[in-house]
C-alpha cells in the first residue's frame, strides 16, 4: 500500500513539474517572442511635413488647402543565413489609440514614381490594411519589397485642417510652417496609431508583432519638415502565428 501511495505521489509531482515547465515556457515566449528571426526591422524613418493644394480663387492671392502628412519608411533586414526569402509583409488591424483634436487621419499607399509617390493616392487603407509582396527589387509604387530585405513605405495624412487664405503679396513656403498660418498647434494634431505587421517567409511561416507610432514629429511646425529615425525596438515582440 505504501509503495503504491509513494508511486502515485511521485507521478502527481512529476505531472505537476511538467505542467509548470510548460507554463513557464509559454509565459516566457509570450513575453520575449521569437529569439531568432529570419527577418527583422532594422529601422523606421519618419518624415513629417505638409501637402498642399492651391485652389482657384479670383478674389484672393492665396487659397491653399493644407494637409499634414507623415511618411513612414520601414527598413527590413535579413538576419538569417538560411535560404529563406520574404513572401509577403502584411499590415493590418490599424487603430487610432489617440485621435487628433482636429482633422481626419487617412492611410495612403504610394501610387507614383519616387518623386511623386503620393500625388495621386486617394484610397484610405486605415480600415482594410494592405500588403507588400517579395520581389526582385524594392518597388514602392507596385508595393513590392526585395525578397532578401529592403525598404517599404506608407503615409498617414491628416486631412481637413483648413485653407490658408490671404491677400498678402508674400512668398509662401509649402511645408509644415503653413500650419502656423492656420493657427494650428502641435497639440491639436497629435495622434497615436498602432497596427500589426506579419512577415511571411518563403517557407510559409508567419511572424507577427504590434507596432506603435506617435505622430507627427513635434518640431514639424517650427522646422517645416522634420525627420526621425527609430532604431530601438526593445518592446517589439514577434511570435509565430497561423494566418
Amino acid at each position: 500500500m505504501k509503495k503504491n501511495l509513494i508511486k502515485r505521489i511521485l507521478f502527481i509531482v512529476g505531472i505537476a513539474i511538467v505542467i509548470m515547465v510548460a507554463v513557464s515556457i509559454m509565459i516566457k515566449y509570450d513575453v520575449e517572442g521569437e529569439k531568432e528571426l529570419p527577418f527583422s526591422i532594422l529601422k523606421i524613418l519618419l518624415v513629417s511635413t505638409v501637402s498642399s493644394e492651391v485652389n482657384d480663387d479670383a478674389e484672393n492671392i492665396w487659397n491653399i488647402d493644407v494637409t499634414q502628412v507623415n511618411d513612414v519608411y520601414m527598413y527590413i533586414n535579413k538576419t538569417s543565413e538560411e535560404d529563406i526569402t520574404i513572401k509577403e509583409i502584411k499590415f493590418e488591424n490599424f487603430a487610432l489609440n489617440k485621435k487628433p483634436e482636429i482633422g481626419n487621419v487617412k492611410l495612403l499607399l504610394p501610387t507614383g514614381e519616387i518623386d511623386h509617390l503620393y500625388d495621386q493616392s486617394t484610397q484610405n487603407y486605415l480600415n482594410t490594411g494592405f500588403s507588400y509582396f517579395g520581389g526582385k527589387i524594392d518597388d514602392l509604387k507596385d508595393l513590392e519589397i526585395s525578397n532578401n530585405g529592403g525598404i517599404l513605405g506608407f503615409r498617414f495624412s491628416l486631412d481637413d485642417l483648413g485653407s490658408f487664405v490671404s491677400n498678402e503679396n508674400e512668398e509662401i513656403i509649402y511645408d509644415g510652417r503653413l500650419l502656423s498660418n492656420l493657427g494650428v498647434t502641435i497639440e491639436q494634431i497629435k495622434f497615436s496609431v498602432s497596427f500589426d505587421i506579419v512577415i511571411t517567409t518563403s517557407d510559409n511561416v508567419n511572424y507577427k508583432s504590434k507596432l506603435y507610432l506617435d505622430l507627427p514629429i513635434e518640431s514639424v511646425i517650427e522646422e517645416g519638415s522634420s525627420n526621425k529615425e527609430i532604431t530601438k525596438f526593445d518592446n517589439l515582440v514577434f511570435k509565430r502565428v497561423n494566418e
